[in-house]
């Protein structure tokens, strides 16, 4: 029996901030022996379980959303928070209230500190440890129909995966990122990120090459199917089995014509990267035996998706959200900007992290002619050096000029806007967060009236599946 003093909101935030990220040798064990302590709250709902680089939370917020048009109780659980920390924590499209956040937040804590005193070689739960415990023990709380979790970094060691009731596992795509923690090559990387993949538990990936490779090879051993997913130009959605178990022709054709019925064009997100990840997200739902028959609910869940800070689109500030943070997130960005916007002209405010490559992520973002505006955000986290951004962006002949604050970035690039100039704050997610902030958002829900879903040129043939 726990003599429990309940913590206030801000109290909690507190506790969390204090807490240690994982310092040691990566390891399962500590959340595995406390989870098995706590009656293995995972286990009550099943879940769908996603990891990626570049596109799982976007894929994670499109299951949640078809799954909630589909009349389920959806608890989603994801990272990282922009504005408010409740926002890891929804539960049927709404983050968790802050009261029965502190609730459940004073209830582990107690719980961690006691479990650190028992067991000494392992200590109180880690600061993701805690978050991915409290997620827990809110959707089996809740008695939610099924669970969606994001994988925070990486996948084999990450907390989620001691998640056991998963009935599928998508793996969005694999790219050069977090290098100083899951290695320095594409194959180093994808071992992580497969570390998800559960025995017998279809995998669905979009991932290519070397990194689809190393995905089937880690399936072949789990006895594992896998689907891999890819939008081609002429062929538009395909899916096509790959490894060593095979997929039942029916079901697969089953599969296809689901998710062809589906009509990605009604995508509230904008930007080809999103069809990808939609197709992904489809290809999820129906290899982990949910209805095949939902078509409508489908359509309605793709409509109405809202996932703030990626490629978000505020028409009326004539500015444009995304939190690209390395090459591929770049790539993915300014191939939405040139599909969307290609009359347009383009002004950068990008501020980002240190052990970031800026100089690949610039490289794939910039054009000659571009403008852009450099900062450093109000960040813990070192930042890399406005000037020596500069200097890149200088290279690659974009017009670059520096300041001391995103706020100040932003009135800059704002007050020399032409008429046919967008400004797009990236680089980092707290490049993102400052500029909400300057919006004078409270939540990342504030940005729901000012959000355009509607603005996008998506053109996708229907035709049979490349498979």
């Amino acid at each position: 029996m726990f003599n429990r003093t309940t913590m206030n909101y801000l109290q909690t935030l507190a506790y969390i901030e204090s807490l240690s990220p994982t310092l040691e040798r990566p390891s399962l064990k500590r959340i595995q022996l406390f989870m098995e302590e706590q009656g293995q709250p995972q286990d009550t709902f099943p879940s769908l379980h996603v990891a990626g680089t570049n596109g799982k939370g976007s894929t994670v917020a499109i299951l949640d959303n078809v799954l909630r048009a589909a009349q389920l109780k959806v608890g989603r659980f994801t990272g990282p928070h922009l504005l408010r920390w409740n926002e890891r924590f929804h539960l049927n499209g709404k983050p968790i209230e802050d009261e029965h956040f502190a609730e459940l937040a004073s209830l582990l804590r107690e719980k961690s500190e006691d479990f650190g005193r028992r067991h000494e070689d392992l200590g109180p739960l880690t600061w993701f440890e805690f978050l991915t415990a409290i997620a827990f023990s809110f959707f089996a709380e809740e008695k939610v129909d099924i669970g969606v979790f994001e994988v925070g970094l990486g996948g084999r060691f990450d907390a989620t995966n001691v998640l056991r009731n998963v009935l599928a596992t998508a793996i969005t795509s694999i790219a050069l990122d977090h290098t100083h923690i899951l290695g320095d090559t594409i194959e180093q990387i994808a071992f992580e990120k497969a570390g998800i993949i559960k025995k017998g538990v279809p995998v669905v990936t979009a991932c290519d090459g070397a990194a689809l490779a190393e995905i089937v090879r880690q399936a072949n051993d789990r006895q594992a199917s896998v689907r891999h997913v890819f939008m081609d130009e002429q062929a538009g959605p395909c899916i096509e089995p790959v490894g060593e178990i095979g997929i039942p022709s029916k079901e697969l054709a089953a599969i296809v014509e689901a998710v062809l019925q589906s009509d990605l064009k009604s995508l509230s997100l904008g930007g080809p990267h999103q069809r990808a990840n939609a197709l992904v997200a489809l290809s999820t739902l129906l290899s982990a035996g949910l209805s095949h028959s939902f078509i409508d609910a489908i359509k309605n869940g793709l409509a109405n998706v809202y996932w703030p800070g990626r490629f978000q689109y505020l028409p009326n500030a004539k500015l444009i959200l995304d939190g690209a943070h390395n090459p591929a997130g770049a790539v993915a960005l300014r191939s939405a900007l040139d599909e969307q916007f290609a009359e347009h002209k383009f002004c950068f405010v990008i501020s980002c992290f240190e052990n970031k490559d800026a100089e690949g992520m610039l490289g794939a973002l910039l054009k000659p002619g571009d403008r852009v505006v450099f900062s450093e955000a109000s960040t813990r986290r070192p930042t890399y050096p406005k000037e020596r951004l500069a200097e890149i962006a200088d290279k690659i002949g974009a017009g670059a000029a520096v300041t001391e604050s995103l706020d100040k970035a932003l009135s800059i690039a704002r007050a020399k806007a032409g008429e046919a100039e967008l400004t797009v704050a990236t680089g980092s997610f707290a490049s993102v967060r400052e500029t909400m902030q300057c919006l004078g958002w409270q939540t990342v829900e504030d940005g729901i009236s000012e959000t355009n879903p509607k603005v996008r040129k998506i053109d996708i043939c229907k035709q049979p599946s490349c498979g």
